[in-house]
């Protein structure tokens, strides 16, 4: 009985109730981790329940490798991640399913099937995109970037990275690739690659423990004009450059003399369209591997494309395949999450990260703290007492407690938490990390 009040209690107070109003009706359901066909027998793994709203539920598995809930009614999804290490590889097992029903009749069971995946060494460390507050009221979207991030201590290639995003655009639009709650591309070889595919034209090598800057639009000191905004002009950056794309007549964005042209990225439009438009407040994006030639024979057959959003040259969608996915981050506007579903397959990302647009956040990602304090060479180099995160304002932080960027600067090495799990990597951040 005890048992039942305390979650009882924890329940109402989750979901704002107070003791006077009518209390939630109260359901039973198990989660069953399975890897490979099997029961994932490992006690201690957590699983998270996450309501239409936001509110998160928590459980750990039995040495069966069950968890189980007691819910107020209602539709939830749930994910759980688990990290190891084998042979020295560091490992982590995650997955998600979309729809969970807690109804009162009886305990209702579920199962999520764990998908293995080695830790990947190049990362999306930040995602900067949902605009900036600018003189008037008005919001400044131009100055979106990427950072790419080598999360190991050995050089990175990544000469052969390439970027998309998945439709819809934002994750709260009508989403015509869910199919009896689940994604029509669950269990085929591709995801869809909306608007365009970019590459790089020349080699890159990412240093261990070391990024690199990629300006999405306008690759410019773009605080001359917005001073809430980012400077990307640097020779060091790269540059997503659409003034060689004869399709996109919408905005010709600019670049600094000092980016060479060795470091401008293209691209051939999937979606036909007079701009490559990255969701300002909700996209689905994600990296991946693949030569130039075949980014390019992907973006051009027509013959291939996926027509599921709609049959005009507007909707046309290119099927990545999953294989050659590198990392993806599923981000949701914070005022819509209860319209929003999740587009990446269990296989890729399990969850999702809020975020506040039109503010100057930025999505970053959390640092591992077992792993960065567990290098030799980080004695009394890493900061703590991180305050970046926007808890305060009702958003999210790194639950590490270790400020990255300080710690960098400090000269420590930083490796980032990579469980395939956008809600368990990412935290909304106050303030941009190249603004500092």
């Amino acid at each position: 009985m005890k048992k039942f009040i305390i979650l009882l209690s924890a329940a109402v107070l989750a979901l704002g109730f107070s003791a006077c109003e009518q209390l939630p009706k109260l359901a039973n359901i198990t989660i069953q981790l399975k890897a490979d066909g099997a029961a994932f027998s490992q006690a201690g793994v957590t699983v998270t329940v996450l309501s239409n709203t936001g509110t998160k539920f928590e459980s750990l598995t039995n040495e069966s490798g069950v968890a189980s809930f007691t819910l107020p009614m209602g539709s939830y999804s749930a994910s759980a991640n688990y990290k190891t290490a084998a042979a020295g590889v560091r490992v982590v097992y995650s997955g998600s399913i979309p729809s969970v029903v807690a109804a009162v009749d009886g305990t209702t069971s579920y199962t999520i099937d764990l998908n293995r995946v080695e830790n990947q060494q190049i990362i999306i460390k930040e995602l900067y995109n949902t605009g900036c507050p600018k003189d008037g009221g008005n919001a400044y979207f131009d100055d979106a970037y990427v950072i790419l991030y080598n999360n190991s201590d050995l050089e990175a290639d990544a000469s052969d990275i390439v970027f998309s995003f998945v439709a819809p655009y934002n994750a709260n639009g009508a989403n015509k690739y869910y199919v009896d709650g689940n994604l029509l591309y669950e269990n085929e070889n591709w995801i869809p690659a909306y608007g365009a595919i970019w590459w790089f034209t020349s080699p890159v090598k990412i240093p261990a423990y070391s990024q690199i800057v990629v300006a999405i639009f306008g690759a410019i000191d773009h605080t001359a004009t917005v001073p809430a905004s980012v400077n990307l002009a640097n020779s060091g950056y790269y540059w997503m450059s659409n003034s060689d794309v004869a399709a996109y007549t919408n905005k010709k964005y600019a670049v600094a003399d000092m980016i060479p042209a060795a470091n401008y990225l293209t691209t051939v439009p999937i979606s036909q369209g007079n701009a490559w438009a990255l969701s300002n407040s909700a996209p689905g994006f994600y990296i991946g591997r693949m030569s130039n030639a075949d980014a390019k024979a992907l973006s051009e057959n027509t013959d291939a494309y996926d027509h599921t959003l709609g049959t005009s040259a507007a909707f046309n969608v290119a099927k990545f395949p999953k294989a050659n996915v590198v990392d993806a981050i599923e981000v949701w506007s914070a005022a819509n999450q209860d319209k929003s579903e999740l587009r990446f397959t269990s296989d890729i990302n399990t969850g999702m990260i809020p975020i506040t647009n039109k503010m100057g956040y930025s999505v970053y990602r959390n640092v591992d703290k077992e792993a960065t304090e567990a290098l030799e060479e980080n004695a009394g180099k890493l900061v703590y007492n991180y305050a970046g995160g926007t808890a305060d304002v009702e958003g999210s932080t790194d639950p590490s407690g270790i400020d990255a960027e300080a710690s960098m600067a400090n000269g420590a090495h930083i490796i980032y938490s990579d469980t395939n799990s956008s809600m368990m990597d990412y935290h909304q951040r106050k303030v941009a990390s190249l603004k500092k």
